[in-house]
């Protein structure tokens, strides 16, 4: 039977962020597909019911906690993913951290906590990752997780959306960098996706939360939020050989153009 060119079988991938929400989701689609996971993010706690349940799948997988802003971490991370699986084919980046605050009330902590999570943190991790794809000179992939807030950009959330911005722009010079060496790069930006992290943050800072969480439903074009899933998929498909011939593109995954565009 031939094998399917969605498949990650065989594959090892390394998820940051991956013990909740869309890196949860993006963890347990790529273990069903196939994949071998290293699961990392700032809370060992929030790992490792993700990694058992992707035992449960039969595959592999291996929770760290790791600060993406240390680079120390992140290579001990990569290092010992060489070390247990022998190799690193895949990277998804999906961490991330932000708040809500006007611009003029950012502290330049809180901007550069956000921006060194966000930024920093993709550019260590594909350093690394990188490093140890060109020298075994097999190729690789790189996934990542940015957001339609670094495209439109994001009232309440510059600093977001100034880092996600950066995140897709690195995407593209990074894919031609290395596409001599076979290693294809590319980027996710969803819309507005149901976490447990972006809903509590809507409760925690919005007195009428339901009321925004509709008006954001009604201005999107398919009329609803996304679901973590629906990041995981498209996932898989960069992961994939099913998207061999593509480096350097930014996928927007948001339910369409917004509303007021269309009218």
């Amino acid at each position: 039977m031939t094998t399917s060119p969605f498949s990650l079988e065989g594959k090892t991938i390394i998820v940051t962020g991956g013990g909740i929400g869309i890196g949860k989701s993006i963890s347990l689609e790529c273990a069903r597909a196939g994949a071998d996971i290293m699961l990392c993010s700032r809370r060992l706690e929030h790992l490792e019911a993700t990694a058992e349940a992707i035992r449960s799948l039969g595959k592999r997988a291996l929770a760290l906690p790791v600060d993406v802003r240390d680079p120390a971490q992140v290579n001990s991370v990569v290092q010992r993913t060489l070390e247990e699986f022998g190799k690193v084919d895949v990277l998804v980046n999906n961490h991330g951290a932000s708040f809500r605050a006007p611009v003029e009330n950012i502290s330049l902590n809180g901007w550069n906590t956000v921006v060194s999570i966000n930024l920093h943190g993709v550019f260590l991790f594909c350093q690394a990752v990188g490093k140890a794809m060109i020298e075994r000179q097999a190729g690789g992939v790189i996934v990542n997780i940015a957001s339609m807030a670094g495209v439109r950009g994001s009232q309440m959330m510059s600093h977001y959306g100034a880092s996600k911005a950066a995140v897709i722009n690195f995407t593209t010079t990074l894919a031609l960098e290395w596409a001599p060496h076979n290693i294809r790069v590319n980027c996710i930006a969803p819309g507005p996706v149901e976490t447990e992290g972006y809903l509590e943050v809507l409760h925690r800072t919005n007195p009428n939360a339901e009321e925004v969480y509709r008006n954001v439903a009604s201005r999107i074009a398919l009329g609803r939020w996304g679901r973590v899933e629906e990041i995981a998929y498209p996932t898989i498909f960069l992961a994939s050989e099913a998207s061999s011939f593509m480096t350097g593109t930014t996928i927007h995954i948001d339910g369409g153009p917004p509303r007021r565009e269309m009218e």
